[in-house]
């Protein structure tokens, strides 16, 4: 059951296989997942009615079963990804290179229903075989996540818990013998709101993206 080789390029892994690894090859893998505050974009919704939110608060819950946590903050009538979320059982959380800290931010707009914000801000997409939702074609690593259960907490935050139903990697990531995730680029990293870095550069500030900037009708 144990992987005698790294996962390379667009490697794959389906919830049966996840379960299947090595234990302590399957925990150090579901740890790393979450990165060490890693800024996603996460992509609901059905087709016509994708969405892409900006989500940092990502969480290792456990890797038997395989589980990561989305914390989302009080919702309002202008947010879709946690109403998608809810309705469908499904999201796609993307990690992305450290040049798209752009996208990874802007896709935080909010955007009327219908819009999908990767498609508006030019951003290339990819159907993947088995895969619900598109995904950005420069990417590092995809996680497709089913919703388990959520929770309200005490500041009207909602803390969702979902198991991780499978995974993929680009060619800019590896898996080593251990499990780990290894990057041959940086990630896109949360400070706060508003303020991304890398592992090899210094912070950048970015103002909330404003829907003036866009033609809605």
């Amino acid at each position: 059951r144990r992987s005698k080789r790294p996962l390379t390029m667009d490697s794959f892994l389906n919830h049966e296989q996840i379960l299947g690894l090595e234990r302590r090859f399957q925990t150090a893998l579901i740890n790393s997942l979450s990165g060490i505050r890693t800024s996603f974009i996460g992509i609901t919704g059905e087709h016509g009615q994708w969405n892409a939110s900006t989500l940092s608060n990502i969480t290792h819950v456990g890797a038997n079963p395989p589980q990561i946590s989305v914390l989302f903050r009080p919702q309002s009538a202008k947010k879709h990804t946690l109403k998608n979320y809810r309705e469908f059982g499904t999201i796609t959380l993307v990690c992305m290179p450290f040049h798209k800290f752009e996208t990874v931010h802007r896709v935080s707009v909010n955007a009327p229903k219908d819009v999908f914000e990767l498609a508006l801000l030019g951003e290339q997409v990819q159907k993947l075989e088995g895969w619900q939702h598109p995904i950005p074609n420069d990417f590092l690593y995809a996680i497709e996540v089913n919703l388990v259960e959520e929770f309200t907490l005490g500041n009207q935050c909602i803390y969702t818990v979902g198991s991780i139903h499978q995974l993929r990697w680009s060619k800019n990531v590896r898996v080593n013998k251990n499990g780990q995730v290894i990057f041959q680029q940086s990630p896109t990293l949360a400070i706060g709101l508003q303020q991304y870095t890398s592992i090899e550069t210094e912070s950048k500030h970015l103002p909330y993206p404003s829907v003036d900037n866009f033609q809605f009708e």
